[in-house]
Formats: C-alpha cells, sequence, structure tokens
C-alpha cells in the first residue's frame, strides 16, 4: 500500500544546495514534478519524458540515473513494488513518488552553492567539437575566438546580476526549489541595470546568430535545430 506523502518539507543547509543541484537539470524537474502528482515506475516515468518531446530519445538508464539523483538528496524516494505490464506479469518494478507535495529550500542557505565557471577558449572549443558532430561549420579560429569571447562576456554579465538575484531570493526565505532555478536565471538577467540588460542581449543574439550561420554553412546532420 501506498504510504501517505508529506505535505511539505523545508529543506536546510547542504540539503538545500544538493536539491537546488538536482534540479538544475530540466529532465530532473518534470520527473519531479509527475512523482508529486502519482506513484510512477520507471517505465512509465520513460513513457512520461517521451511524450514531453516525442523528438527527443528518453533512455531507461538516463531516468534511472536522474531518479538516483533526486533520491540522493531526499526529493523523490521508492515507495513499495507493483507488477510490470499492467499488472498481468510477474516481474517486480520500483515504484517511485516524490518525498512531499511542496518542498521548499530555505534561500538563505544557498549561499554555499559554487556557481558555474565561465567560458573560456578550451570550453568553447569542447562546444565547437559538438558542433562540428551535429554538422556545424566554424570557419577560422578568429571566428572561434570570437564565439569564446562572447560567451565569456555573457557569463561575466550573468554573474554580475547573479548578486542582485541573491539579495532578492534572501528576501523570500523559502522557496520551491524548481521556482527558485527559474527566478534565479530571471532575476540574474532583469536586475540588470540598463546598459548591460541590453549588452547581455546584444552578445546572446551573436552567438545565436554564429551558431546559425555554423549551422547553416554544415551539412546539417540534425534537421530538427530548425
Amino acid at each position: 500500500m501506498a504510504r501517505t506523502m508529506d505535505t511539505l518539507r523545508i529543506l536546510t543547509g547542504q540539503e538545500a544546495i544538493d536539491a537546488y543541484r538536482a534540479l538544475s537539470d530540466e529532465n530532473r524537474r518534470e520527473i519531479l514534478h509527475a512523482l508529486r502528482a502519482k506513484r510512477m515506475s520507471t517505465s512509465e516515468l520513460v513513457e512520461f519524458l517521451s511524450a514531453k518531446d516525442p523528438k527527443k530519445e528518453v533512455k531507461p538508464q538516463t531516468v534511472r540515473y536522474h531518479i538516483k539523483e533526486l533520491e540522493k538528496c531526499k526529493l523523490v524516494e521508492q515507495d513499495g513494488y507493483e507488477p510490470a505490464g499492467n499488472g498481468e506479469s510477474h516481474i517486480m518494478q520500483k515504484m517511485w513518488r516524490a518525498t512531499a507535495e511542496n518542498v521548499f529550500l530555505a534561500t538563505g542557505d544557498m549561499d554555499g552553492v559554487v556557481e558555474r565557471a565561465s567560458h573560456d577558449f578550451d570550453k568553447t572549443l569542447d562546444i565547437v567539437t559538438k558542433m562540428q558532430e551535429l554538422g556545424m561549420v566554424l570557419e577560422s579560429e578568429e571566428e572561434i575566438r570570437t564565439l569564446a569571447d562572447a560567451f565569456t562576456q555573457r557569463d561575466r554579465l550573468y554573474m554580475k546580476g547573479l548578486e542582485f538575484a541573491k539579495e532578492n531570493l534572501r528576501e523570500a526565505c523559502e522557496l520551491d526549489p524548481v521556482l527558485y532555478v527559474l527566478f534565479k536565471q530571471v532575476l540574474s538577467i532583469i536586475r540588470l541595470n540598463d546598459s548591460d540588460y541590453e549588452q547581455y542581449w546584444k552578445v546572446s543574439r551573436q552567438i545565436t546568430d554564429m551558431l546559425r550561420e555554423a549551422y547553416c554553412r554544415g551539412k546539417g546532420k540534425n534537421p530538427d535545430v530548425y
């Protein structure tokens, strides 16, 4: 028999930080949302995520990994077993559920989160390698360096706004972890002053245009990009 789900959990200290990191991944946010609504097996979660984006292949091992990451920070837990295949199989499958209907982070404890490192030339080369696998083409080292500079400039602006965003988030005291991730990203941009805000979007457009041009030059191995 399924256990009763807690109505509310407030995560503090390292638990809050771990939950924030886990929910920085969109798939994990989707899984947590689904498991708040009902108990589900891994195979059901695979079907759920596949239905959200039919063009994207969702592998069971990937979903199992996401579940384990959510379980580590006590956002989800195993809740018994049920027969696979609509109850017609002798094979038993694990059932998962969220640990609480509502989970909040103590935002005052989030200052311990180590922010992502800024882009540099080496990291941009890693991006270029992935782009080439998709059939994108950057024509010269100068173009790659321009892209690296744009990534770095955008990251610096984001980090500048992040300090203001943290001030706002502390005022909330407690916040749903999914909303914390969203608000942190949005506030880091909208809290910039007018000049930095305009520059952020100018650089973002530059990056997007360069990536689009690189795609159009290439063979376009991934036709779903555009």
